[in-house]
């Protein structure tokens, strides 16, 4: 019985290894160029840098909005399309609307024409230097934008330009900016990191039900292969008697070897991968009403109308965007510069602080029924609050903090911003379980000194080419049990038969 067990195992492991041992590969050859090259993206200041100062002298036709004095409004955005003012309005329990703030306003339509104004305004700084596009087009979906960057922005409005670097831009028709900009080295280095590593192809992740089940259950696929791989391993080792680490030869010996040395890093690579995507609701944090409960009660239009004709008078001429950041339900703004800058401002419009009075009401209203375990202002990073911008895209978390840590059943963290009142970050017992089953067990980023180039890049390379070398033999092993089952051994042919003298 014993041995029926041992042999079903290994009639297992070798043909999962021919179904899923070259998509395994394909991952640790791919992770490989995505310490590199990471998939195209535009941080937050990135996309600050496209647009241009709010136009203030052609602002605010305020009057002609249509919306009602008490609207209850939860959010609200000013910054410029083509030269011209716009708002971006969120009422509550509402769509939200963009509308135009210029002479021509209210009603304002993202078209072709006005995709090329901002084109025509941003594509310089973007290139280095000005050209016209020599394609542009309007898409739903192409290779890089098949994922968030096009959710609620489609269709886009695709620019080709002729510059050494191949540049494409792409402009959101909902919102009128520009969501995406890619150089033709990421897109070539792409098609052997992200797109083959998360299975991107456009076809499938358009339908993001069906590809998130065919990476979940590739991953459990390959997980199961790489245990079975460590038990038989760890299994030959017990069982050989001769006194040899193993009793294989060739191939199957450096297999043997890579496997049982980075086996348990692979299995964990697999796993882990698995965990990001949540698998039915695993590790995923429910979203709640924090920021809510941190800005407090609605604004009301207005206010925010009497607020924007002050902000007209006062605010920064440099700002490229204001953003409503209300705080116990009064309306502060904050003013973003083109180089990434934030300026806390009143009602007014004049610069303002947040106070320590501010943070620790922040506090208790996101506490609620909750007692507050801990609160502090955070000069550097813990182990949920940490900068990786350094392997990944994104920017760097700012810094101080306000950490403040709940005594409930989760003890949730939440970490504000001292210098806008805004809510940074949210950690419960799913976030935390994340962070080091995925983020942790994925990317390798433990420990602060983890988090240090070149060391990282030392570590997590040769660990990725040891798996690659794990897996690599196992797909040439592969090859070799699929010829053989399929007859394609070389036949020897008899040699000819000496003629008779």
């Amino acid at each position: 019985m014993a041995r029926m067990i041992w042999r079903s195992t290994v009639f297992i492991h070798r043909y999962l290894g021919v179904a899923v041992g070259l998509l395994m590969l394909v991952w640790f050859v791919s992770g490989i160029v995505m310490m590199y090259v990471p998939y195209p993206d535009i941080t937050g200041k990135e996309r600050l840098q496209t647009l241009n100062p709010i136009p203030w002298g052609s602002c605010c036709s305020l009057e002609a909005q249509g919306v009602a004095v008490d609207e209850p409004i939860r959010g609200a955005q000013i910054a410029a399309i083509a030269g011209e003012p716009v708002l971006f309005l969120r009422p509550d329990g509402r769509p939200p609307r963009l509308s135009s703030l210029g002479p021509s306003g209210p009603s304002l339509d993202v078209d072709q024409a006005k995709a090329d104004a901002v084109i025509a305004q941003a594509a310089p700084r973007i290139l280095g230097s000005t050209m016209k596009p020599v394609l542009r087009e309007s898409i739903e979906r192409d290779q890089w934008t098949v994922g968030e960057v096009g959710a609620g922005n489609r269709p886009l409005f695709h620019y080709v330009f002729d510059d050494s670097a191949r540049t494409h831009i792409y402009v959101s028709s909902t919102s009128g900016e520009i969501v995406l900009y890619t150089r033709g080295w990421q897109r070539f280095w792409n098609w052997f990191g992200s797109v083959p590593h998360w299975l991107y192809f456009t076809e499938l992740r358009k339908d993001g039900a069906v590809w998130a089940q065919v990476i979940i259950w590739t991953s459990i696929v390959g997980g199961f292969l790489t245990a079975l791989g460590l038990y038989l391993g760890i299994a030959q080792i017990k069982a050989n008697r001769r006194g040899r680490f193993s009793p294989y030869g060739g191939w199957f010996y450096w297999h043997h070897i890579t496997g049982l040395v980075f086996g348990i890093v692979t299995l964990t690579w697999v796993v882990s991968g698995t965990f990001s995507m949540n698998p039915w609701g695993f590790l995923e944090s429910e979203g709640g009403d924090e920021r809510i409960r941190v800005a407090g009660e609605t604004l009301s239009w207005s206010a925010l109308r009497t607020s924007i004709d002050a902000l007209k008078q006062n605010a920064p001429r440099s700002a490229v965007r204001l953003s409503a950041a209300p705080l116990d339900g009064k309306l502060f703004w904050i003013a973003y510069g083109a180089d990434g800058s934030e300026m806390r401002l009143d009602a007014e419009g004049l610069p303002v602080s947040v106070t320590p009075t501010d943070l620790q009401g922040a506090a208790q209203r996101l506490a609620r029924d909750s007692t507050i375990e801990s609160q502090e202002m955070m000069m550097g990073e813990d182990a949920y609050y940490y900068d990786f911008s350094v392997a990944e895209r994104g920017d760097a978390p700012p810094f101080p903090a306000y950490r403040v840590v709940l005594n409930d059943a989760e003890h949730t963290r939440y970490y504000l911003s001292p210098e806008t009142g805004q809510l940074l970050r949210t950690v419960d017992a799913n976030g935390r379980g994340s962070r080091w089953l995925f983020s942790g067990l994925h990317r390798f980023d433990f420990f602060a000194w983890l988090r240090v180039r070149p060391l990282w890049d030392i570590i997590v390379l040769a660990l990725l080419l040891g798996g690659t070398a794990g897996t690599g033999t196992g797909v040439y092993l592969a090859y070799k049990r699929i010829k053989r089952d399929l007859g394609f051994k070389r036949r020897r042919v008899a040699p000819p038969l000496r003629s008779e003298a």
